[in-house]
């Protein structure tokens, strides 16, 4: 009996699909044929109609076929039993689900995700906590990756396998396991080969020995592309940075300044996500870990900060793997397509919505900034190139450098302290001069807070890769009545903000040690007439290198003053 129902629904079932698709159809020849009539066309007008029929069908399709929505239910968010050092369990409480992220203006936004990295992350339910912090994730999001057109690949952009590369390297040298496992399950789905992210480390550490001979070739299996993308990102992931004068000449060899840039944003975009998942303790869907697990390198641990829902499920369920992502097919770029034009609601409308008032040149976006924070940080916005990208770090600059929960003194003051970890003078150079902006001028609108002090030493514990919260301080943020989820997810978003600011400057700095070679040529020549950059020449002579490989170049002239 239970059999004969369940194939009589499953008849029901295809009989609906086929008949809505009948019905599509039918109406589609009938408009066809009344347009014949009504209106005497010529063939090639009657040929562009069909066509567009035609791709009307398509984008109905491969709506249909990613229909389903993917995410972690919240219910069993809330129920996962963490270590009592994880700071995750501070926002379990008030976690909010993704049927309400979606109905706040986000469904587009949490589609296009799904079909980047298979899944609706959970980290989208606490970041939504403090809605800047979300509204900085959606717009740095593709304008960082130049979504769609390299997705597209649309002629001059970046290969797709080199940014998912870039990624990922980033993403492991910072041990964010979180994002390594998502840039991972990206990276497949782009159709980069699994080998090159499992042996990725072995990459890293031997491509100044072993993978050269003697007369100086190299015997790497990676494209010379390939390892340079792999250097600079992994090299600028690290904290300090590692990143090296020779990387540099190289890359600056292989690609175009205006190519450079994209793969210096996608890494600098990881600097925000490296820092929001690992200081909120974000735990690790399970079946992202499953498809990815065998995936990534041998030396690959979730750590105490991923590791939340992994280590709830039974010994049978760790142990279970899922097929590797699947690479794209036309339908999942056609879905993509459908979510960013959507009329309304998709990524562009959002984009057009957020950056409404933003300016597009770098003087008028320094000015901007000076305004508003009190610092134009040129030494950011002199050499980004591309506008979306220039406005999308204006925009998360502004939504973050304010007073909301936080005073922002307070907060300039964690990213101090955070500075001097990074080993960049330069950020700490803007964060100062905000500071003193704030003091002056905006003295009468900040508030004080009953735990500032205990802000301060869970914002140092935070500026660590990875994080250092002890479980003193979650129990503190427990038992503490005037801290809220939102103070502290405005917390990690700023330094994630700083931490992507220190990608974009660590690169400009190791740049310019590079300036007696041929680098110096091309990029600032490259630079020059985009921005309107002017540097001198021989007050500018390279210094030695700080730890890390940095060094802190004097003050530059540029079309705001020095930097």
């Amino acid at each position: 009996m239970k059999r004969s129902i369940i194939q009589y629904r499953l008849a029901k079932y295809l009989l609906c699909c086929h008949s809505c698709y009948h019905v599509v159809v039918d109406l589609a020849l009938l408009t066809t044929s009344l347009a014949m009539v009504a209106f005497p066309l010529s063939i090639g007008m009657m040929i562009i109609i069909a066509l567009l029929l035609i791709a009307l069908l398509l984008v109905l399709y491969a709506i249909y076929k990613h229909r389903h929505k993917h995410y972690v239910d919240i219910t069993h968010l809330q129920s996962i039993q963490l270590d009592s050092g994880s700071l995750f369990s501070f926002f379990q409480p008030h976690l909010i689900s993704m049927e309400e992220v979606g109905q706040r203006g986000y469904s587009s936004m949490l589609s296009l995700t799904q079909h980047m990295i298979g899944i609706q992350p959970i980290c989208d339910s606490v970041m939504i906590l403090w809605p800047p912090s979300f509204d900085c994730y959606n717009i740095l999001l593709p304008n960082s990756l130049n979504i769609p057109e390299v997705i597209l690949g649309v002629p001059g952009s970046v290969d797709i396998k080199l940014i998912s590369l870039a990624m990922y390297a980033s993403s492991r040298a910072n041990e964010c396991a979180y994002c390594t496992s998502h840039c991972c399950s990206f990276a497949v789905r782009r159709g980069v080969d699994p080998s090159i992210l499992r042996n990725l480390l072995a990459e890293v550490s031997n491509n100044k020995k072993s993978n050269r001979n003697e007369d100086g070739s190299t015997t790497s299996s990676l494209s010379p592309k390939e390892s340079a993308v792999i250097k600079l990102a992994y090299g600028l992931g690290t904290v300090p940075c590692s990143l090296t004068a020779e990387t540099c000449n190289e890359v600056a060899k292989l690609f175009h300044p205006s190519q450079l840039e994209w793969l210096v944003a996608a890494t600098s975009l990881f600097g925000m996500f490296n820092k929001v998942m690992d200081g909120l303790n974000i735990p690790l869907e399970t079946s992202t870990y499953q498809e990815t697990i065998d995936i990534m390198d041998a030396n690959y641990t979730l750590g105490r900060a991923a590791a939340g829902m992994i280590e709830g499920e039974s010994n049978a369920a760790k142990a279970r793997r899922q097929p590797p992502p699947p690479t794209d097919d036309w339908t999942n770029i056609i879905a993509i397509m459908y979510h960013g034009l959507r009329p309304g609601s998709g990524a562009m409308w959002f984009e057009r919505k957020m950056l409404r008032g933003i300016p597009t040149s770098a003087g008028e976006c320094g000015g901007y900034l000076q305004e508003r924070c009190g610092s134009s940080f040129s030494s950011v916005l002199h050499w980004i190139q591309h506008d979306r990208f220039r406005r999308a770090i204006v925009y998360v600059i502004g939504r973050n450098f304010v007073s909301d929960n936080l005073p922002l003194k307070l907060k300039v003051q964690v990213g101090l302290g955070y500075c001097d970890i990074l080993q960049n003078a330069v950020v700490a150079g803007a964060l100062k001069e905000v500071l003193t902006f704030v003091e002056k001028e905006r003295a009468h609108h900040e508030k004080s807070i009953d735990v500032e002090a205990l802000i301060l030493k869970v914002g140092k514990a935070l500026s660590y890769a990875p994080s250092r919260v002890t479980p003193e301080m979650v129990k503190s943020l427990h038992s503490s009545e005037n801290v809220t989820p939102a103070m502290i997810v405005e917390l990690v978003t700023f330094l994630a903000v700083l931490q992507t600011l220190h990608r974009i400057t660590s690169f400009q700095i190791v740049q310019k040690e590079c300036r007696p070679s041929s680098l110096s040529a091309t990029l600032t020549a490259h630079i020059s007439t985009k921005c309107g950059f002017h540097s001198s020449s021989s007050s500018h002579a390279a210094k030695p290198a700080q730890p890390g490989g940095l060094y802190l170049s004097p003050p530059v002239k540029t079309c705001w003053g020095k930097s």
